[in-house]
């Protein structure tokens, strides 16, 4: 079995792919306990707890406020198996792009545990999801070379929606950015497909944050702000007082949605298109080619 660890932004982030995957790939979210999980993230024989059950333990939760929802980034937050169950993506919630040092820390960890012993996944892959903001994909390209290739080496031959193998394992970049533009976020995406599912509601959203605003207020800082607070308080019918994240998901935003989004086709291609080290060259270079294609 081989796994692709996914590091995404935010809860909302780990939601999205994860029903990007579902929709478009038929793959499936694993929920039965986490000692059940393919090893070494669930326990085997050879380790009574897995990696993430130790991730878990290895918090200093007593050094975490009591009224801090979430504990220190990166976290495990969902695992999704394949359709043929020969692959697993392991979603981790890393937070925002100046976090590269602890994400790196867990990275480090994992390789290690991979290598240490004999586990149900043989190989595994890495993929780094990030905004291109107002900054733009090209610079956060060049951000991610420098933050990353302290423990990868040279990553020069990364680029948006590309594979590169390294002496490590295999790394992927994906940076959500608006059609046709170097900036934006993966709101500029979602934002659409809640207009599609929902316009009356997604209008007047948008109307009741534009003509309340004020000045000074979060929302105005920047477009992406603007379209989080939008998609969200059109979901409310649903899912009153809930966050993006559960808009977003099984029992909010329709599985039609995804299927239709382009954004979210291109997302599942690039990571089904994952080359491996254990396959023939041509096949690698096949899958290369194809997670190359997007945009």
């Amino acid at each position: 079995m081989r796994a692709v660890l996914v590091f995404c932004e935010g809860t909302h982030d780990v939601v999205f792919v994860e029903r990007s995957l579902g929709a478009c790939n038929n793959c499936e979210r694993l929920k039965g306990p986490i000692r059940k999980l393919p090893s070494p993230f669930g326990a085997s024989r050879t380790i009574p707890k897995g990696l993430i059950a130790q991730r878990i333990e290895d918090l200093a939760v007593e050094d975490i406020a009591l009224h801090d929802r979430y504990p220190p980034t990166p976290q495990f937050e969902s695992v999704v198996e394949g359709p043929e169950k020969d692959v697993i993506y392991v979603l981790i919630r890393a937070g925002g792009k100046n976090n590269a040092k602890a994400v790196l820390r867990l990275v480090e960890y994992t390789d290690a545990l991979m290598d240490a012993g004999e586990h149900e996944v043989t190989e595994h892959a890495v993929a780094f999801l990030f905004d291109a903001d107002d900054a733009g994909v090209r610079t956060t390209v060049s951000t991610f070379r420098r933050d990353y290739g302290s423990y990868y080496g040279d990553l020069d031959g990364v680029a948006h929606a590309h594979w590169l193998r390294t002496n490590t394992t295999q790394v992927g970049l994906y940076v959500f950015h608006a059609d046709g533009k170097e900036t934006g976020t993966l709101e500029d995406h979602v934002a659409p497909m809640v207009a599609t599912e929902w316009p009356q509601r997604y209008d007047a959203a948008g109307r009741f944050i534009d003509q309340n605003s004020r000045p000074g207020h979060a929302v105005l800082r920047n477009e992406a702000r603007r379209l989080k607070a939008v998609i969200t308080a059109a979901g409310q019918f649903d899912h009153p007082g809930r966050p993006l994240g559960t808009v977003l998901a099984q029992n909010g935003l329709p599985v039609e949605r995804y299927r239709e989004s382009s954004a979210a086709n291109d997302l599942a291609s690039f990571l089904l298109a994952t080359p491996w080290r254990s396959t023939d060259s041509a096949s690698n270079d096949a899958a290369m080619a194809a997670a190359g294609g997007h945009r």
